[in-house]
């Protein structure tokens, strides 16, 4: 320890006495001409010439746990992972896509619902209460006795019948959509797990479309219209929480959803904020190749 410390006092001097040198002169401080001691440091491997946001990534990959394989999101990783197969016949590696949530053009606000969601922290069902004294029975239960969720409340039920809103929804994606029946252009038919896709539309669309002619127009044109796909999608369902919310906090308010249709249609075609265009082709802080082993079946295109 004293030898090494000897050395180390050694090395610095030179450094400041080389750095003075410099300042005084003009000339450039070169380092190499320290001498390293023989085995003092391991020189290899070295990571030359690499930038800066990717050594961050890999020192924040071996030292930061992804959410994906935290218990907070176990339940919901899997429960993607096991819709996202059935709906579209691909395995995705759901670590690579819990974080897009963020990036995704959708509200903001829904951002920060649909990440409480995957965490189980959504304050519905058997964990909500009022900020009244009294527990308010719209937070817990439906109007029809089923209990609040999420999915509860984008799916609809015999008290909301949504038919009226969806097909405002369809009518306006098929708008700006590629005439095609690909599955990621129909919320109407992914089921009991309405956003799922929207985690992962680029890679569900570029892996799971067969090669025939014209794929790559098909693609190109997808590509083109994803974001604002992502957009008209995410102010439904954002407008279905909305009115929800303020049904259960207003008492005066009732959510009636043919009521709504022309409000509905008019948030759906809003421009897209610039500061979500941006956010297209940016990385998120992980830049891990997508899992993704292609399973093509019939399911991709109902």
């Amino acid at each position: 320890m004293k030898a090494k410390a000897h050395g180390d006092n050694a090395l610095n001097n030179l450094a400041d006495a080389l750095a003075n040198e410099g300042r005084t002169t003009g000339r450039t401080f070169d380092i190499s001409k320290i001498s390293i001691p023989a085995g003092w440091v391991d020189m290899s491997p070295v990571l030359g010439h690499q930038p800066l946001n990717y050594l961050t990534r890999l020192t924040m990959r071996a030292r930061v746990q992804a959410p994906a394989t935290t218990l907070k999101f176990t339940t919901f990783s899997d429960r993607w992972s096991v819709s996202i197969g059935n709906m579209f016949g691909i395995v995705l590696d759901p670590g690579s896509h819990i974080g897009k949530v963020w990036n995704l053009t959708i509200p903001e606000g829904l951002k920060e619902v649909l990440w409480k969601e995957m965490n189980g922290a959504q304050v519905l069902g058997h964990r909500y209460y009022s900020t009244r004294q009294a527990k308010s029975d719209m937070g817990r239960f439906c109007v029809c006795g089923g209990e609040m969720s999420l999915q509860h409340i984008l799916l609809g039920c015999e008290a909301y019948r949504l038919q009226p809103l969806l097909e405002i929804l369809m009518d306006t994606l098929r708008e700006v959509s590629p005439a095609t029946s690909f599955k990621t252009l129909q919320p109407d038919a992914w089921g009991h797990s309405p956003w799922y896709p929207l985690l992962a539309l680029k890679e569900l669309e570029k892996n799971t479309l067969p090669i025939f002619k014209g794929r790559k127009k098909i693609l190109k044109a997808l590509k083109k219209t994803r974001q604002k796909r992502e957009w008209i999608i995410g102010n439904y369902y954002w407008a279905l929480w909305k009115w929800h919310m303020k049904e259960i906090h207003e008492d005066r308010f009732k959510f009636i959803p043919w009521l709504c249709g022309s409000l509905l249609k008019e948030k759906l075609l809003s421009p897209v904020p610039t500061h979500l265009l941006a956010q297209e082709g940016e990385n998120i802080g992980n830049n891990r190749p997508t899992d993704a082993r292609v399973r093509l079946t019939d399911g991709a295109f109902r």
